[in-house]
């Protein structure tokens, strides 16, 4: 029996909002491991694995104090390690964020951790083979890939392509899993055309989808055969927004022909760390449900509006939420008012700079 351990969003940066009190100076401070909580459960795994979102470097080539946001030092990489996480995909909207150089050494000292990458590495910003690891007798081959901000037109040629990587891949693997960052941001329903590309995913011959980037949970699809994951939310993330602390651990045993899955509800603490949640449990029964009622919606207009409205509801808060929070620790930000200044005027993008095909270096 093989067993998977899939996890959402990790991200052991700060966010501007956050910044000189956010994830990284309480790790600093506490010297918490952020994994502590959930260490007993990524013990069973043979591979655990998680959406890194963000680079580790102690360098960048953006200036204070937004050389710090969504930036991870180099010291917390043994967080990954010294918990058993083995595979990562590195595909998603912010790897660039803070330039080719920040990137490249991000993935040297991962890949020096003996730690796997999937999606965009050196030189690569598709993936056309999968990355293949063996355990207890079997191949399993492994995917990564980002269109979370991609325009349609972008989507639509990236979903070509990658059938024809899926058709070619399968028959050289015994279970085939796609990691990919899609989707809109704050709401827990998956969006109509997540819910197609995941359909037309696994009938090109994908076994397991490990989807990320929405901040919140959407559900778990399972048929026995192939599992079906939009999103598994935020896992280590500097955010406090309610709806975004809510998460979970896919745990997936692959024993004969058959998949299973256990859906281990967590929430992330004050000091970004996701704890056991069995209160939890209900509501993701309740988004399991959603999840199985978009799935059956063939029209992908039962749940538009309302997605539509809960992604609009949600950026604003979060400009509010951002707002209040620099203007209570104004001081924090005073010595960088100009660089701030600068940005706001500027037309010159710091954050989600991978926003379509053109986007990615060639």
């Amino acid at each position: 029996m093989v067993t998977f351990n899939f996890m959402g969003d990790v991200m052991f940066g700060e966010l501007l909002e956050t910044f000189r009190h956010g994830l990284i100076t309480s790790f600093e401070r506490t010297g918490k491991d952020p994994f502590a909580h959930v260490r007993p459960v990524l013990a069973q795994g043979d591979l655990n694995v998680i959406n890194l979102e963000c680079v580790f470097s102690d360098t960048s080539i953006l200036h204070a104090p937004f050389d710090r946001i969504l930036l991870a030092p180099e010291k917390f990489l043994p967080f990954l390690t010294s918990n058993g996480i083995n595979l990562v995909n590195t595909a998603n909207n912010h790897a660039l964020d803070h330039g080719q150089q920040a990137f490249d050494r991000s993935c040297d000292l991962v890949r020096e951790h003996g730690i796997h990458i999937i999606g965009y590495d050196r030189g690569r910003w598709f993936q056309e083979e999968p990355v293949v690891v063996h355990t207890h007798g079997r191949a399993i081959g492994f995917l990564g890939y980002n269109i979370s901000n991609f325009p349609a037109d972008d989507r639509a040629r990236f979903m070509d392509r990658l059938e024809g990587v899926l058709r070619d891949a399968g028959s050289a693997v015994d279970k085939l899993v796609v990691s990919i960052h899609w989707g809109e941001e704050y709401t827990h329903i998956p969006p109509p055309y997540v819910v197609e590309y995941g359909r037309r995913i696994l009938a090109a011959g994908c076994d397991i989808i490990h989807g990320h980037h929405s901040h919140q949970i959407q559900g778990v699809h399972n048929d026995g055969r192939q599992l079906f994951a939009p999103s598994l939310g935020n896992f280590i993330f500097d955010q406090k927004i309610p709806a975004n602390r809510v998460t979970a651990v896919l745990q997936v045993k692959w024993e004969g022909d058959t998949l299973t899955h256990t859906y281990l509800p967590y929430h992330l603490n004050d000091d970004y760390q996701p704890e056991p949640a069995p209160e939890q449990a209900a509501y993701l029964e309740e988004i399991n449900q959603l999840l199985e009622e978009a799935l059956a919606d063939t029209t992908g207009e039962k749940f538009a509006d309302a997605i539509g409205q809960r992604v609009m509801a949600g950026h604003q808060f979060n400009r509010v939420r951002m707002r209040k929070m620099m203007l209570t620790r104004f001081w924090n930000y005073l010595p960088y008012l100009r660089e701030i200044v600068a940005f706001r005027r500027g037309s010159r993008k710091l954050f989600s700079v991978i926003d379509c095909e053109a986007s990615l270096p060639k």
